[in-house]
Parts: C-alpha cells; sequence; structure tokens
C-alpha cells in the first residue's frame, strides 16, 4: 500500500528538520493529525542513524594499531623461522603492510577532520535597496485578536537551494515585528537585497524571542514556539530579471489556560514575482519616488495571498 502523497511531504520535512538538530515532538506536534504514523517511522530513522554514527577514539584507533602491527611482527618472525637460510638472507620486510597501515590511518584521519576541513559554509548576502528579493512577514488571523502585542525577535533568515542544497543565510534589518500590526493583507518588510538566482524549496527563519501582552487583563503570557527554527517547504524561484517578495506567514494558536502557541503558515505563504523598473525610465525621472508607505491600510497594501 503506498503512502499519501501529504503524508510523504511531511514525513521529508520532518527528517530534514531532526536532522538538522530539532526534537521528534516538536515535528509531531506540528502534525497531530499524522503523529501515530510519523512516530514510528520517525524513531526508525532516528536509531538507524544512531546506529551508524560510531566514531572510536583516537586512543581506541592507536590501540587497534599496536595490536595489529605485533601480531603481524609475530606472524612474520614465525614464517621467517620456518623458511631456508637462502630465502631468509634475501628477505625484506613486508612493505605492504606498511603501506596498508599507514594509509588505513590516513582514511579514518581524513574521515574524521573532513567536515572541519571543508564545511560548507551558507551564502551571505548583502542588503540593497534595489535588491531582486524581498522577505515580508504577515500574520494570518487566528488567536491573534487576544492580543493587543504580540512581538517577535527573528535573529536570522535561511533560504535553502534546491540544486545542492546550498543555504543562503542574512540576518533581517527589522528584527522586531508586532503581528498585531500585521494582520490579513498587511505585511512588514524585514530585509531586501540581492539572493543568487535559482530554484528554493524551503525557507526558516530562527527566533530568538516572541513577547505578548493581552488585550483583555495587560498580561503578559508566554507564547512558545515549536522550535527555535521556523520551517516552510515551498517551492519558489529567484531571478535576477525581477524581484521576488518572500511572504512568511505566522499565525498564534490558542492552547487553553491562557497558552498559545506560534506557528508558520506554509498555506498562507507565498512568493511574487515582477520585472525589475526599466532603467531608463528611472533616469529620466527629474523627482524621485517617495518610499513605501508603512501607515497605509491593510486594503491598499499589496496582496499576500493567492500568488
Amino acid at each position: 500500500m503506498t503512502m499519501p502523497e501529504e503524508l510523504a511531504q511531511i514525513l521529508d520535512r520532518c527528517i530534514d528538520r531532526l536532522n538538522a538538530g530539532e526534537k521528534l515532538e516538536a515535528c509531531l506536534a506540528d502534525y497531530p493529525q499524522y503523529a501515530d504514523q510519523l512516530r514510528p517511522l520517525l524513531q526508525a530513522m532516528s536509531q538507524t542513524k544512531e546506529a551508524y554514527a560510531f566514531m572510536p577514539s583516537i586512543s581506541a584507533k592507536a590501540a587497534a594499531r599496536q595490536r595489529f602491527t605485533a601480531a603481524w611482527q609475530k606472524l612474520e618472525e614465525k614464517r621467517q623461522a620456518k623458511q631456508p637460510w637462502f630465502v631468509q638472507a634475501f628477505a625484506r620486510p613486508a612493505t605492504w603492510v606498511t603501506v596498508a597501515v599507514v594509509l588505513v590511518v590516513l582514511i579514518v584521519t581524513f574521515v574524521s577532520i573532513r567536515p572541519a576541513l571543508s564545511p560548507v559554509l551558507p551564502i551571505t548576502p548583502t542588503p540593497s535597496p534595489k535588491g531582486n528579493f524581498v522577505f515580508l512577514i504577515s500574520d494570518e488571523a487566528n488567536a491573534i485578536g487576544d492580543f493587543s502585542s504580540l512581538t517577535v525577535t527573528i535573529s536570522k533568515i535561511g533560504l535553502q537551494q534546491q540544486d545542492g542544497g546550498k543555504w543562503v543565510e542574512f540576518q533581517p534589518e527589522i528584527a522586531e515585528v508586532d503581528l498585531t500590526q500585521v494582520q490579513g493583507d498587511a505585511v512588514q518588510e524585514v530585509w531586501r537585497g540581492d539572493i543568487p538566482e535559482g530554484h528554493y524549496k524551503q525557507v526558516f527563519i530562527y527566533v530568538d524571542n516572541v513577547s505578548g501582552v493581552l488585550k483583555a487583563t495587560g498580561q503578559t503570557v508566554e507564547v512558545k514556539l515549536p522550535s527555535h527554527k521556523l520551517h516552510i517547504a515551498k517551492p519558489f524561484q529567484i531571478s535576477t530579471e525581477a524581484i521576488t517578495s518572500f511572504t512568511y506567514d505566522l499565525t498564534v494558536v490558542a492552547r487553553g489556560n491562557q497558552q498559545y502557541l506560534l506557528k508558520p503558515q506554509a498555506e498562507q505563504s507565498s512568493a511574487d514575482q515582477k520585472p525589475r523598473e526599466d532603467k531608463s525610465n528611472s533616469d529620466n525621472r527629474t523627482k524621485p519616488t517617495p518610499p513605501y508607505p508603512t501607515n497605509l491600510p491593510s486594503s491598499s497594501k499589496p496582496p499576500k495571498k493567492n500568488y
């Protein structure tokens, strides 16, 4: 019986998150309807990974080499003692044994230190007001009406490319976003710059803190996160010939007893592209275009859904 396509995609996302260091329960909490089916699959994957994660210590490798060399020397002495005198006279050390030992040591050493010598470093772009990529934050209405303010502090944003899995990471120019101000179609731009063109498959935002104040009581309440990294698997394309705007949609959900959870909304998050402005037209302007106002009503801001 084949696995449903939606469950297969969710399983892939959870495996990526576990490999990135997240906890099993955090993944299951995001998909409660599939928790019973995901749990044994993810546990089996983790157990298999742990079974093949053994790495001998330096002292254990040194002791193994010493035992190997001593055993070989005894075997060689016995073999030479049985040989005729003329064979012993022309005998030479078994150099291939030394070469083999050296190769084993080199292979083990290379495998051990390779991650440290050649780490896969993320691409770090530079912000630019004329960049080809804009990152926006918005809120999907759920329990946001309970709050007079709900401020999310973002430390880093990551985009992963489809080909090769390379990462592009950057720090937001605006790190704090009050989600009560970006409800519905309202958005907050947090970064703009040039991103390498290509196809991308997922987006992470790294959240340092969430601070919420309730309307009814003025009380500050804890808003929990499934992980300090909020993940959305959403394929999109970036081109140098267009401006790509990616809207990352968040939502806060009530869990009873004044407990709340902040989650990403993959269905409402999306990317939109528009052509870059014609340089010839911009050169002929006599007056600069005023900057995009931040106090417009939500109905007059660019829509974030149904791209």
